[in-house]
């Protein structure tokens, strides 16, 4: 990811500074954490196996070299310069958990975690936004060439399936988990019952509650391996409703 803080701290973009979303806020902590994890669990399997197997599987996504910017750095440049809306960045997010789950050899680490940050938040921006920016203006801000933009983009619709919408409930949940995880981390939380499973009482049937669960530790788990039926018995998160521009 070295390649990346070159170009970023290259500039050649101006734009005056805007007040930083607290969903970036979330989404930097829930992602930093998520990323300190898994490298400590990369380097334990590389010393026990003398392999970086469960890199790989993001390959297309890692940089060529160690990250010298942290994600909440790369995340606030992105909206200084794009200025996207607040939800961009927990449908970002969704997409993060939805690759990791689509790909379990992988694991979503520093060699890999800016450039997949930057494709979701592209394809975020395209499907929450009516005017969005060029794939050319998102590497620029990104740090990485028009055509490995194009790339990534492509890779990422891949892993997911084109399955880019997320319903209405499911991005609530997502939201209150980021909130919930970021808040519990700057207290102490030792003396607190285990949570138990999500539940969300009330409204109009949704099957995304059958798919959600939250373990002892406060970790979300949303279950991507089966496809929820709507209530008239279309299939949720589908490519089919996506905007025209992922048809």
């Amino acid at each position: 990811m070295g390649d990346v803080a070159v170009a970023v701290a290259a500039g050649g973009l101006s734009s005056p500074p805007t007040p930083t979303p607290p969903e970036l806020n979330m989404v930097a902590h829930a992602v930093e954490r998520l990323v300190a994890r898994n490298d400590a669990l990369l380097l334990l399997a590389h010393a026990e196996q003398g392999s970086g197997e469960g890199v790989t599987a993001m390959a297309a996504f890692e940089g060529t070299g160690p990250p010298r910017i942290g994600v909440a750095q790369y995340l606030e440049r992105v909206h200084r310069y794009a200025a996207l809306e607040p939800e961009c960045y927990v449908v970002a997010y969704a997409y993060v958990d939805r690759a990791a789950h689509r790909r379990p050899a992988a694991a979503v680490a520093s060699r890999n975690v800016h450039r997949l940050l930057l494709a979701c938040l592209l394809v975020a921006s395209k499907v929450l936004d009516d005017f969005h920016h060029d794939n050319a203006f998102f590497a620029r801000v990104g740090g990485v060439s028009n055509a490995e933009m194009n790339k990534l983009e492509l890779e990422l619709l891949g892993v997911l399936d084109f399955e880019v919408m997320l319903s209405r409930r499911l991005y609530d949940l997502y939201r209150a988990h980021l909130h919930k995880q970021q808040a519990d981390d700057h207290h102490d939380t030792s003396n607190k019952p285990d949570q138990e499973p999500l539940r969300v009482d009330g409204g109009e049937e949704d099957h995304d509650d059958d798919r959600i669960t939250r373990l002892p530790d406060g970790v979300l788990r949303y279950d991507w391996s089966q496809q929820a039926p709507a209530a008239n018995g279309a299939r949720r998160h589908s490519s089919s409703q996506a905007p025209s521009r992922y048809s």
